[in-house]
């Protein structure tokens, strides 16, 4: 037992590791979005697609990611998957041309793609039912911090290393570092197996069908995809108080690292909130609706407004949207093991295709109408569907609800 609870602990570093660099990398895009709006002299709605370029993919790849963690394992899952992102982020790193940067995040979104369904099942077969939800916070803190890099690294090594290329250089080689560790520490250690295959793996289709099917996986769907419009309007965010509130790539760096570091206590609190609570639902309707009404604040601040209030009402909406994470402790405890792996990578799948659908819409609009306000406006509408989805439709499921259907 003593072995085990060693071995999760570190199981859990080098996967944080793992996570934090991935999502420095997967931030870059829309932190480097002022740049690379002026640097390749393209629209809001090519900037859109740039983005979505790493999210459209890594959503399809979500159905896929489960099945392959049934299959090869999550240990040869994320270390094959990780090759590919690392291709990706040093042709991303080299290149000059919108061209070759599409590629870029196309291939990134593939590597990264798997990893985080993967982590959580390592993580979820490790930690015990009144430590898991903290555990998985942890992991997905490590994602605020990889963000916060990203959106206030950029700026400051723009104003002090002359551009944003060195900066990104470093990471890359820090995740390439990393993927050697995991390469040594993602291994069956004495009586402690990290996966075990089961014999009786269903068909790929019919696990897809079948998980399709389970209703109960319905409400998960549809708040997942209206919480992604947030994240929407968090990418857009420096291009948005440049153009409108006049402030300074610095000055934007400032702020929309505020709400991704937030990001890394929110994770924590909400999933020891809920641990504590022996309760899923409460918190996650909870701090959606705080997360929508500070959303909508920021939203409608007038231009006059000082900086600081800008940036304490994003630290409080990047920590109030750390309820996502609950989803990944909530859909194992609703839907039965056979169906659990397909149904986050269903969810986590979906929600991250309609990120990358609305991403580039939210550029159009802007292009075609010259302000922020139709794409704004429409953000807005969405968040406020949100906390009434789990309110009428999700279930408490502290502790596992599921029956085999």
């Amino acid at each position: 037992m003593e072995k085990s609870r060693h071995y999760a602990l570190i199981l859990l570093t080098t996967i944080c590791i793992t996570y934090f660099a991935e999502n420095f990398l997967r931030s870059a895009a829309g932190a480097l979005t002022p740049l690379l709006i002026e640097e390749l002299n393209i629209s809001h709605s090519s900037m859109g697609m740039l983005i979505s370029a790493y999210f459209f993919i890594y959503g399809v790849m979500q159905v896929p990611s489960g099945i392959l963690s049934d299959r090869l394992g999550a240990r040869k899952t994320i270390l094959y998957f990780t090759v590919l992102t690392i291709v990706g982020i040093f042709l991303f790193w080299w290149s000059k041309s919108y061209e070759f940067l599409f590629i870029a995040q196309f291939l990134i979104g593939i590597g990264c793609s798997t990893f985080y369904i993967n982590a959580v099942r390592l993580v979820s077969a490790w930690f015990p039912a009144n430590r898991k939800a903290t555990a998985i916070g942890i992991l997905s803190a490590s994602s605020g911090l990889g963000n916060f890099i990203s959106y206030m690294g950029f700026p400051l090594a723009v104003e002090r290393l002359g551009g944003w290329r060195t900066l990104y250089l470093w990471m890359s080689i820090l995740l390439v570092i990393n993927w050697v560790m995991n390469i040594f520490l993602l291994k069956d250690k004495g009586d402690i197996q990290v996966h075990t295959s089961r014999p009786d793996k269903p068909p790929v289709l019919k696990s897809i069908v079948a998980t399709l099917k389970d209703k109960r996986l319905y409400p998960f769907f549809a708040g997942y995809m209206l919480s992604t419009t947030a994240w929407v309007f968090m990418n857009w965010m420096p291009q948005f108080l440049i153009d409108v509130r006049g402030m300074t790539y610095i000055q934007v760096g400032q702020i929309a690292s505020l709400g991704t570091i937030a990001g890394i206590p929110g994770c924590i609190l909400v999933s020891a909130i809920s641990d504590r609570l022996k309760k899923r639902k409460a918190p996650l309707l909870g701090f959606s609706i705080l997360a929508s009404a500070i959303l909508i604040v920021f939203l409608n601040l007038p231009t006059s407004t000082p900086i600081y209030v800008f940036s304490a009402l994003n630290f409080l909406m990047g920590f109030a949207y750390s309820y996502w994470v609950l989803y990944f402790s909530m859909i194992p405890e609703t839907l039965p093991p056979q169906k659990a792996a397909v149904g986050l990578g269903l969810v986590n799948g979906l929600g991250t295709i309609g990120f990358s659908i609305f991403t580039p819409i939210y550029g159009y609009f802007v292009d075609i109408t010259g302000s922020y306000t139709t794409s704004n406006t429409l953000i807005q509408v969405l968040s406020l569907m949100m906390p009434l989805i789990f309110f009428l439709f999700i279930k408490e499921c502290y502790g596992g609800i599921y029956d085999d259907e």
